[in-house]
């Protein structure tokens, strides 16, 4: 086990990488099946009309790998509290079967709570790339992480 990461070891600026992982096309079908049944997620032929023009992931399957990412990457040695929410979730492009997929994160700000002094919030701007290095989601959100003290 890692040491753990507390509100005071990150810094605004700070950028972590996370990732990657990859999606095929069988756990593409099998969560918008579930989740998300639009034909250009669940059906090749009918996708190949579609905008994206062939059979992609969900934008919140894409959240989904994200997650995960995140959670490897970060989460599982943070002394983290929790999330409130997202400031703002942006699909850029489509995730297609196949594709690995990683991520950039930087801290943006960090504000001590006024009415807790053991926690802090932080914002974090998050990039998720393609296997081709192109840019298909940005997020951000919010973290509530334990202070040392």
């Amino acid at each position: 086990m890692k040491k753990m990461i507390y509100y005071e070891d990150l810094s605004v600026g700070q950028k972590i990488e996370i990732g990657p992982i990859s999606i095929s096309e069988k756990e593409i079908i099998e969560f918008a099946k579930k989740f998300d049944p639009q034909p250009f997620h669940i059906d090749k032929e009918k996708a190949k009309d579609s905008l994206f023009g062939g059979l992609c992931a969900s934008g919140w399957h894409t959240c989904s790998l994200y997650m995960r990412m995140l959670y490897d990457g970060l989460l599982i040695d943070l002394a983290s509290l929790g999330s409130p929410g997202m400031n703002q979730i942006r699909w850029l492009k489509p995730l297609f079967p196949n594709e690995t997929i990683k991520g950039e994160l930087e801290i943006i700000s960090k504000t001590p709570s006024k009415s807790k002094p053991n926690i802090g919030s932080m914002i974090i701007d998050s990039k998720v790339f393609n296997s081709n290095n192109e840019l298909i989601m940005t997020l951000q959100s919010i973290s509530i992480v334990r202070r040392k003290n």
